[in-house]
C-alpha cells in the first residue's frame, strides 16, 4: 500500500479536528468549579495584630 503526503495532512488534519471538538465539548461538560477559602478567627486576629505593629510606629513621632 503506497501513501502519499497528501494523506497524512489530510489524516493529521482529520484527528486535529476530532480532538478540538472533543476537547471543547468536554470543557462545555464540566461544571465551573470555585475554590473556597476560610480563614480561621484566629489567623483575622494574627494579621490585624499585624497590622497595627507595622502601622503604629509610623504614626508615633521619635521622642528623642
Amino acid at each position: 500500500m503506497t501513501l502519499f503526503p497528501f494523506q497524512i495532512g489530510e489524516v493529521t488534519g482529520l484527528y486535529q479536528r476530532v480532538l478540538k471538538t472533543r476537547r471543547q465539548s468536554l470543557e462545555a461538560d464540566l461544571p465551573e468549579t470555585k475554590d473556597v477559602v476560610s480563614i480561621s478567627a484566629e489567623a483575622k486576629r494574627r494579621k490585624i495584630l499585624e497590622e497595627i505593629r507595622d502601622a503604629v510606629p509610623a504614626r508615633v513621632p521619635n521622642s528623642r
